[in-house]
């Protein structure tokens, strides 16, 4: 019964995620989704067993994830605004790598969920990304185009 829920979440998720970036909702793209959706769902739900690893994400970090969403705008804005100054005065900017101290240490099922969810969360945004997170000393590594602490901030 485990994993037929897990299978299901991922299948309703992945669905939807198809029929958003597909924007129709059509005959065909309900075929498209379904086909997409349970071979993706199997094939991770087969790894996900296969692998041992347990991840649980508690709903409190769930709920804390919306300002992610909210920051892809403001970030999207930061982006824009450096690309068009690159332009005018024609130099590249590269942005730079840096780490910083996080709480996101442990093996435990949540920690390693929390651990990947805000992985996620922070590679939404489109002027920083996580490259690494060391599960021991919680140190993550990123790399912004722009230095910005709300850009990194899940991670």
């Amino acid at each position: 019964m485990r994993h037929a829920r897990a299978w299901l979440i991922a299948f309703v998720v992945l669905w939807f995620g198809w029929i958003l970036l597909a924007g129709e909702w059509n005959h065909y793209q309900w075929i498209a989704a379904t086909g997409a959706a349970a071979v993706a769902t199997t094939v991770g739900e087969i790894a996900r067993t296969r692998s041992g690893v347990a991840a649980r994400v508690p709903s409190a970090w769930l709920r804390r994830g919306y300002s992610a969403f909210l920051q892809v705008f403001v970030d999207f804005g930061i982006v824009l605004w450096v690309l068009v100054r690159s332009a005018l005065r024609r130099e590249t900017v590269h942005g730079a790598f840096h780490s910083h101290e996080s709480d996101m240490t442990g093996d435990g099922p949540a920690a390693v969920g929390v651990r990947a969810w805000r992985t996620l969360l922070a590679d939404y945004s489109p002027n920083a990304y996580v490259v690494d997170v060391d599960r021991d000393t919680g140190l993550v590594l990123l790399h912004e185009l722009v230095p910005r602490r709300s850009s990194e901030e899940p991670a």
